[in-house]
């Protein structure tokens, strides 16, 4: 019994064991779009290279603290009773806020610069949302090619046993075999466009061209809702200005454009060199005695006057760039939303049964080619009729997730969050 109890236990371990590793291989072998961004955010080289430049913009920083280094130095007049300086002290002073202001201008120079990075992520993040959707599609497309070489391989064997049987002729027999070859041949275009689309794909999430094909989850593609009747993107519409990285990074154009004007002004108050130690007098006069002097520029030509024309010049432009950007950036969310309120449409109209109406006609056709009841000429116009459906619907709905990575764009959000709805 106890020999029995230990046995069961073991098989139930080694039944869990496999289970897991099956699971884990299934789970391999498919890619939802959310893991495809966590992918592509960790193993992007773009996203890499511009991650990478945050240490060299926080060096910013470090420069801007620095404080003048104090001198050391020793002199003496080579002439009869000359003075001698057997050590010389001294450093340079900073005057008034300069050093506030290069801090203030070198964070807002960090800011842009993290800005910039973020931009970027977002660019990459709209980048795999339409791979995604591409090679999606292009796995149906290339299955929907497998299906119509399938169907008229079958269609060819039907066709020769009723032209050796003569209820056809040859000429149906002919064109039989060039539909065979057409979709045999349209099959190899489709397998070389899904290759390329599987390389960018592995590109944009960071792998090696020829790594393992990680399939989507095609089920992701397909819209439940229709999302511009969806009250929260609304919402975010109406707000996407203030969603947008291009407008926060020109913000920080208008701040580091007024830090340099601050930064300027304190430049034009001249800092002071104190020097100061022991002397004496002369060569024959031993006593030795303590002295100190200063100096400074005086701002007669350079006034800093060019740098603050430069920095008052670069606001002028920004308030027009700003209002470029808001311009545009209207007129982009306009289109990628009515865009996305066609695509949607039809996509909504193929899945409304248009698909499985063409599907089970297209086999009633086939079975009254068999049965001698129809025609060559019937079959193919109902292939090329169904063909023609299908086709549109995927290209439909590669259009309808294209069409949603572009208004994420635009928006400056991620939309797909708003639940598996979309």
């Amino acid at each position: 019994m106890f020999t029995f109890r230990i046995i069961f236990i073991f098989l139930i371990f080694f039944f869990a064991f496999w289970q897991n590793i099956f699971v884990q291989a299934s789970s391999e072998k498919t890619l939802t779009l959310k893991d495809a961004l966590t992918q592509a955010m960790e193993n992007n080289h773009h996203v890499k290279s511009a991650l990478a430049t945050l240490p060299v913009s926080q060096a910013k920083l470090i420069f801007a603290k620095y404080r003048p280094n104090p001198f050391i130095g020793s002199n003496a007049e080579i002439v009869k009773g000359g003075s001698f300086h057997a050590i010389e002290l001294g450093s340079e002073i900073e005057v008034g806020r300069k050093r506030y202001w290069r801090i203030k201008l070198a964070k807002e120079e960090i800011s842009k610069d993290e800005l910039e990075v973020r931009k970027t992520l977002w660019e990459i993040h709209t980048e795999v949302h339409a791979a995604y959707a591409q090679l999606s599609v292009g796995l149906q497309i290339l299955d929907l090619a497998k299906e119509r070489s399938d169907f008229y391989k079958t269609l060819l064997d039907v066709a020769e046993k009723r032209y050796d049987a003569g209820d056809i002729s040859r000429l149906d027999l002919i064109r039989t075999k060039a539909e065979y070859l057409k979709a045999q041949n349209q099959l190899s275009e489709f397998e070389g466009r899904l290759q390329k689309a599987k390389i960018e794909f592995n590109h944009i999430l960071g792998r090696d061209p020829d790594s393992e094909l990680l399939s989507p989850v095609v089920a992701e593609l397909k819209p439940k809702i229709k999302l511009h009747e969806h009250p929260e993107v609304k919402e975010i519409i109406d707000r996407a200005l203030d969603k947008r990285i291009d407008i926060a990074i020109l913000e920080k154009e208008f701040g580091i454009a007024e830090a340099k004007i601050k930064k300027a002004r304190w430049e034009r108050l001249p800092n002071l060199n104190i020097v100061g130690g022991p002397v004496r007098p002369s060569q024959g006069n031993n006593r030795w005695g303590p002295f100190i002097g200063g100096s400074f520029q005086i701002p007669v030509f350079n006034r800093k006057q060019g740098e603050i024309s430069e920095a008052k010049a670069h606001v002028g432009y920004l308030e027009k760039e700003r209002e470029r950007i808001e311009h545009d950036i209207k007129i982009e969310v306009a289109n990628a939303f009515h865009e996305l309120e066609v695509k949607e449409e039809q996509v909504h109209r193929f899945q409304s049964g248009l698909i499985d109406d063409s599907e089970n006609i297209l086999d009633m056709t086939k079975e009254g080619y068999k049965l001698g009841k129809l025609s060559l000429t019937d079959v193919l116009n109902t292939e090329q009729q169904n063909r023609y459906i299908t086709e549109s619907y995927l290209e439909s709905l590669l259009g309808y997730r294209v069409a949603v990575a572009e208004l994420e764009y635009a928006v400056g959000v991620t939309l797909y969050e708003f639940g598996e709805e979309l």
